[in-house]
């Protein structure tokens, strides 16, 4: 698939690997703005996020940038929005409904496969120590203290969360399995991020009862 030039430069100008540190280049905040912006005017066919998702932008860059720099909260924040954007179910996508059009049939399998790619960098130590660790810090926020922004950022994290075990399954039988066994990972590693599991689980709970997000 051929990236547009604009989304190309976009995503060139986010940062890059060097060893195990993620280094971000000068404009990688106005270029997730910028990515930000794109998929707000991508079309039917969700050729942004399939474009994006072929890149592997949300793997390569977007992850290793919440993992390195949750000590910048503008940029981080930025990119959890950008990555609420990017998880969110295909179904959504395609208003609510799974085309039948072949051509548009096969992009919603397309970003589905995506999304799937997706999940296992998401079943990650690092990831929700990252996660986690800003949930737990906001939380602890007196009410006096805990402004509209805080709220804002609990309730996108909370639906980054719901979005990645929304990921549906690969339909291949040896797939499901595997996924399976990385959502019981993705829980023990709710388990273990200091305390908040109860209270995690009880907002999932409500959220697939038709609670609100």
């Amino acid at each position: 698939m051929t990236m547009h030039k604009e989304l190309q430069a976009a995503c060139s100008a986010l940062g890059y690997q060097e060893g195990r540190q993620y280094v971000k280049e000068p404009d990688c905040l106005e270029s997730v703005k910028d990515l930000i912006r794109f998929l707000k005017s991508e079309d039917d066919t969700c050729d942004i996020r399939r474009q994006l998702g072929h890149a592997q932008i949300v793997q390569n860059d977007l992850i290793p940038i919440l993992v390195h720099y949750t000590g910048d909260n503008t940029l981080w924040e930025t990119v959890v929005r950008l990555l609420v954007n990017l998880t969110q179910p295909a179904f959504l996508c395609f208003k609510s409904h799974i085309p039948e059009e072949k051509t548009l049939r096969n992009n919603y399998l397309e970003l589905e496969s995506h999304l799937q790619t997706m999940e296992e960098a998401f079943i990650n130590e690092d990831v929700f120590a990252a996660i986690t660790g800003k949930l737990g810090d906001l939380l602890k926020l007196d009410w006096e203290h805990r402004h509209e922004e805080h709220s804002l950022l609990i309730e996108r994290l909370l639906i980054l969360i719901r979005n990645v075990l929304h990921i549906p399954p690969n339909p291949d039988a040896e797939q499901i399995v595997n996924q399976v066994f990385r959502r019981k990972k993705l829980v023990i590693r709710l388990a273990n991020a200091g305390g908040l599991a109860g209270w995690l689980a009880g907002w999932l709970a409500g959220w697939r009862a038709g609670g609100t997000s």
